[in-house]
């Protein structure tokens, strides 16, 4: 881009932000919790509201939440040591992780070389989905996902980069965020054995077990819940006669990726690294494919949310596969995509803007 489309880019950032933040629906951390049923919430809360000590057994505290207990550990001990209400600082977290992520998006629209429309197209589909952005300002206590949405833009460009300190350091800090994180060590344990960095793979696996057995230790103390694995594999147990609760389930776990239906206007890109492409598309299938495998009594309703952790590592590698200069010069195309864009993100709970709740299809 030069100058001139450069600013008209920056402002169509601007004006992006102002619109989710002047559209989101702002709660109480009550009503986070008891209106907007978000009761991982409590758990988090209770890291957060001992810190600088750890809760020793607390079965407020859900095992699988215990093993996430670092940036709520952190928020709360800076709350308490600058007395501050530590939902203000988790606000504070999630604002820095969201402005480091648009950085990111910046850095790789240079390194795509995308022209102002498919930049701008690009910009859309990573900032308007409504479980990124928006979420995080309706829902701040959750942070470190905000902050692994924006690690999994960083394990992109260190895969088509060949970065390889940066991609395991990437990787170890995200096992730190949530247990998703598997999926990443994977991928960069394939990475690294493709490229014949043995020594780095086996530095790789070494950290990845240190901070996976201090981890599982902690939240042993944490949290006196048990660990709630059968929920990972419910989908197997399932009664496949509900079919139309199946069906329920998987479209709402696959509709946080509705946007990246452009691919169908898409021309495929020369000189691309198949095997670079092969290992994010594996991680991006685990990412996704892991709350799907929970089934609708496992994962239930949050199965869209959880699948939408590896939405920007594929739509990054959407555009890093097809390029879309020819769809962006249609222009009744390209602005009705935008204004569709603009729609999607309004989600009925998250937003002001409730009228869509009419499509809801969930309660099953």
């Amino acid at each position: 881009m030069n100058k001139s489309d450069a600013k008209i880019y920056y402002l169509y950032i601007a004006i992006s932000f102002i619109f989710i933040l002047v559209t989101t629906d702002y709660l109480s951390l009550y009503d986070i919790i008891h209106v907007a049923n978000q009761t991982d919430v409590n758990s988090y809360n209770e890291i957060a509201i001992n810190a600088p000590s750890l809760p020793q057994e607390d079965p407020m505290v859900i095992k699988n939440v215990a093993q996430r207990f670092l940036i709520p550990y952190i928020v709360g001990s800076i709350a308490y040591f600058f007395n501050i209400d530590f939902f203000l600082i988790f606000k504070f977290f999630t604002f820095i992780f969201i402005i480091f992520y648009i950085f990111l998006i910046n850095i790789l629209i240079k390194k795509l070389n995308f022209n102002l429309k498919v930049s701008i197209l690009f910009f859309s589909i990573l900032f308007l989905n409504p479980y990124l952005i928006r979420y995080h300002i309706f829902q701040p206590v959750q942070a470190h996902d905000m902050l692994f949405f924006c690690l999994g833009l960083v394990f992109f460009i260190t895969i088509i980069s060949k970065n390889y300190f940066i991609n395991l350091l990437t990787t170890v800090i995200a096992i730190y965020l949530r247990q998703t994180s598997i999926a990443l060590i994977i991928g960069s344990g394939i990475f690294l054995f493709i490229n014949k960095k043995i020594k780095l793979l086996m530095t790789l696996f070494l950290l990845s077990f240190l901070s996976l057995y201090l981890i599982f230790q902690i939240a042993e103390k944490i949290s006196s819940d048990p660990f709630p694995i059968h929920l990972a594999y419910r989908l197997f147990y399932y009664d496949f006669t509900q079919y139309e609760k199946l069906l329920k389930f998987l479209l709402l776990g696959l509709m946080p990726f509705t946007p990246l239906l452009v691919v169908l206007f898409g021309k495929f890109n020369k000189n691309i690294k198949i095997s670079s492409v092969l290992t994010l598309l594996f991680v991006c299938s685990m990412i996704i494919g892991q709350p799907i495998i929970g089934g609708p009594d496992g994962s239930i309703n949050n199965v869209g949310r959880i699948a939408n952790l590896g939405y920007p590592i594929l739509t990054c590698l959407c555009f890093y596969i097809w390029n879309f200069e020819k769809f962006v010069e249609r222009n009744y195309l390209f602005y009705i995509f935008i204004i569709l864009m603009f729609l999607w993100s309004l989600h009925p709970t998250f937003s002001i803007f409730k009228s869509f709740g009419i499509f809801r299809f969930y309660n099953y």
